[in-house]
């Protein structure tokens, strides 16, 4: 694999490029793995320079941050969209949470299989995530922030944010790793939003 760190050219490179390289380095690891992640595939998939990877994201951690930032979208514009609107219906948001997790887990999984594959990387990673608090307690947290504006969730609804994480992750795993018949008794969305909204009320 490439360095960690190159030089980077003078000079702006062609518009798009940016765009072309998180989508080409997302659909690399999502077909082969970690096992064909080096910047020169990528750029050769993206059709750019390899040398435009490091133009853009300095290294392969920094690489892996746009593509993870990118499939964090649908959950941020989700935040963001209900931060000011009022909480009225406790199921429908524990679900629209949960399918919103579950797909961005889905999508990055690769992307951490990567990081945990490679010794470098991780180590790239955890220094980050210690200066940039980064990790997966922010899922937590996000949840944390919009099952606050329920009166339902009570003084601490940090466990019940914990769960509603860890059945989105579990679904993704099982939906990419597991086999068919496994995912027949995988329980729905919906009825693992409803429990968990049981669950609300039964601890009041």
């Amino acid at each position: 694999m490439t360095s960690e760190r190159a030089t980077r050219p003078r000079g702006r490179p062609r518009t798009g490029v940016r765009e072309s390289v998180i989508d080409q380095a997302w659909q690399l690891l999502d077909e082969s793995g970690a096992a064909r992640l080096s910047t020169k595939e990528i750029a050769k998939r993206a059709g750019v320079a390899e040398s435009s990877i490091f133009y853009h994201f300095g290294d392969r951690m920094g690489l892996l941050q746009a593509v993870i930032q990118q499939q964090l979208r649908p959950l941020k514009d989700l935040l963001a969209d209900r931060s000011d609107s009022p909480a009225t219906d406790l199921p429908a948001d524990l679900l629209t949470l949960l399918t919103t997790l579950e797909e961005f887990f889905l999508a990055t999984i690769p992307v951490m299989a990567a990081v945990e594959s490679d010794a470098e990387l991780r180590a790239v990673y955890l220094e980050r995530s210690r200066d940039l608090d980064l990790g997966p307690h922010r899922a937590v947290d996000a949840v944390v922030a919009q099952l606050s504006r329920h009166p339902a969730a009570g003084d601490d609804p940090r466990p019940a944010a914990l769960l509603l994480v860890g059945a989105a992750h579990q679904r993704a795993l099982q939906r990419r790793l597991s086999p068919p018949d496994a995912l027949v008794d995988l329980p729905t969305p919906e009825s693992v939003a409803e429990t968990l909204a049981r669950l609300f009320h039964t601890s009041k």
